[in-house]
């Protein structure tokens, strides 16, 4: 089914024709149906997803789909044109995976020394900026729309990294190391 939406999609894409598809949001077990213009599509290492943004009839605007939450798609014979003044990577460049749009904010991040190599020997994001510290690790800093976004990441690095900022962020991943420890018997042997 993902190779025969992704296929559509892209077809859609290529040749500026409307895509009808039925979709269903992770939050809801309700299928909905809309028409879409695909204008960008994007895969994403977070989950190995890929995702197509267009415009989308039901909501009048600019919208973004899981490609493998599309239950169906169907090209229509419906053309569309992608504005001028639409550029995907440009949309995406200060989002750390699809969320895109609103303020942007800081987001600061420590890490330990024992993961600073492997910090500093990747490129994370177009605005991220390192700092040594005095203990052999480091500061991450990116400016970021949507941090939320950044909470799976995050976690996969356990101990090794936390977060400075912003301030709700900090709140959310120890409210959420809390409950682990609660799940996993902190303190039980």
């Amino acid at each position: 089914r993902r190779v025969q939406v992704l296929s559509v999609l892209g077809l859609g894409w290529a040749t500026g024709r409307v895509v009808h598809m039925h979709y269903q949001p992770a939050d809801s077990s309700e299928v909905h149906e809309t028409d879409l213009h695909p204008y960008f599509i994007e895969p994403s290492a977070i989950g190995y997803a890929t995702y197509v943004i267009g415009y989308a009839r039901h909501a009048k605007d600019l919208r973004t789909f899981k490609v493998e939450r599309i239950l169906s798609a169907e090209l229509t014979a419906e053309s569309f044109v992608v504005p001028e003044d639409f550029d995907g990577p440009t949309l995406l460049q200060p989002a750390w995976g699809v969320m895109y749009g609103g303020k942007t904010q800081e987001v600061a991040l420590r890490f330990v020394p024992g993961a600073t190599r492997r910090v500093q020997e990747s490129h994370w994001h177009p605005s991220q900026r390192l700092e040594a510290c005095d203990d052999g690790g480091c500061i991450l800093r990116l400016t970021i729309s949507h941090p939320e976004e950044m909470r799976y990441w995050i976690r996969g690095w356990g101990p090794q990294v936390e977060v400075l900022a912003p301030g709700w962020l900090r709140q959310e991943m120890a409210r959420e190391a809390r409950e682990m420890a609660r799940v996993y018997g902190e303190g039980q042997e």
